[in-house]
Parts: structure tokens; C-alpha cells; sequence
């Protein structure tokens, strides 16, 4: 028969195996209004939510709303606004910042700008990609809350037929 303290000690090495991996808690912050299905997609992701006023250090920024103004001088590297500061500090810093689309000005406008207005605004935002920021629509996050939650429910599943503990 096994040695019962030869059996704990490889439970609780199972165990502080497993606490090392989580490791500790990101957070999140969002600049703007906040939508719910991308609150989901974090929280399911181990985030945490916090506010941007705060002044807590979020591992992800994500725009919400940003107008074409505030675009430009971000763009051009002169902001103005407290929220421009602390977007373009964010990137001087390579910290991520998610613009949604749908909260992008440039996304409402595009259909009666002049032409010429639209490819300087065009370049601007894909300035903002240069700096390293990311540009999601908004059903880009509905689509993935739903295969995330299938992949999680199968992973699920295999982790119960594996493991004992």
C-alpha cells in the first residue's frame, strides 16, 4: 500500500503546480462606454475590470469612442486632452490599446466625407496601427464570445475524463 504522506505530498506539488501556472490577475480598462459583450469576453479571460480614473496600470486599453479630431492629434503625436494624453503615453509606453470601430468617428462619417478628407483620415487611423494599436469591429467580439464558449465547454469536458484531482 502507498505510503500516506508520500501520497499527500504529491497532492498538494499537484496543487502549487497549478496555482503557479494561473499567475497573477490582469486587468483591463476602458476608455469610454462600456459594452457588455466585450466585458464578457475579458472576465472569461481571467481580467479584471478597472477604471480608468483609477490610475491602476490596465494591461489592455480599450477605445470605445474616439472622434475624428482626437484621431488626428493622437495620430500626429500632439494631444491635448487628458484622454489623448493617456492614450498616446500608452504607446510610448507599448502598452495595448484596442479601438472598437464602431466608436471610431471615421467609421460613421466615411460615407459623406469628401474623398480626399477620407484617405487623410485613412491614414491617420492606420497611423494608430502603426503605433501599435488594434482596431476590432464590435461583432468580431460577439462572434468570438460564442466559440470561446463552445471551446471552453469541450475543454471542460476533457479535463473532467483526465484528471482525478
Amino acid at each position: 500500500m502507498y505510503n500516506i504522506e508520500e501520497l499527500v505530498q504529491k497532492i498538494t506539488d499537484v496543487i502549487i503546480q497549478r496555482l503557479q501556472k494561473e499567475g497573477p490577475e490582469k486587468a483591463i480598462s476602458f476608455l469610454g462606454r462600456e459594452y457588455s459583450n466585450i466585458r464578457t469576453y475579458y472576465e472569461k479571460r481571467g481580467y479584471e475590470i478597472v477604471s480608468v480614473k483609477d490610475k491602476v496600470d490596465a494591461d489592455i486599453l480599450i477605445v470605445t469612442e474616439l472622434s475624428n479630431f482626437n484621431m488626428n492629434r493622437i495620430a500626429l503625436g500632439i494631444p491635448e486632452t487628458e484622454a489623448e494624453i493617456f492614450i498616446f503615453q500608452r504607446f510610448l509606453n507599448k502598452k495595448d490599446v484596442v479601438f472598437i470601430e464602431e466608436g471610431m468617428e471615421l467609421h460613421a462619417s466615411k460615407h459623406v466625407v469628401p474623398r480626399a478628407l477620407l484617405q487623410v483620415l485613412e491614414n491617420h487611423r492606420n497611423q494608430l496601427v502603426k503605433y501599435g494599436a488594434s482596431i476590432f469591429p464590435l461583432k468580431k467580439f460577439e462572434k468570438i464570445n460564442e466559440t470561446i464558449y463552445k471551446e471552453d465547454k469541450d475543454v471542460a469536458y476533457k479535463i473532467e475524463k483526465k484528471e482525478l484531482l
